[in-house]
């Protein structure tokens, strides 16, 4: 954000430590002590002073790629997406 640098982030949040709960379900074990309670990314790039966009749906990841893109500095599109699909 200093720098307004053009770098815009796609981050999964899957709200999970997907890995070991990937590991603990191979396993067969009950999924245990993974999740996880995290603020907005996309709030907290805003107050930040970069642009963010939380995506819930498919039909918005055009419309969310096309303003984290045009955003002149970072930005970050933070994807909201199901735990059980990893």
């Amino acid at each position: 954000v200093k720098y307004r640098m053009n770098i815009t982030h796609i981050l999964l949040n899957n709200a999970e430590l997907g890995k070991i709960s990937k590991e603990q379900r191979s396993g067969g074990w009950k999924v245990w002590q993974t999740d996880l309670k995290n603020l907005s990314f996309a709030e907290y790039a805003q107050i930040s002073g970069g642009y963010g966009i939380r995506v819930h749906q498919a039909e918005e990841l055009d419309l969310a790629f096309k303003k984290a893109l045009d955003f002149n500095g970072p930005s970050i599109v933070e994807i909201m997406s199901d735990p059980e699909l990893i």
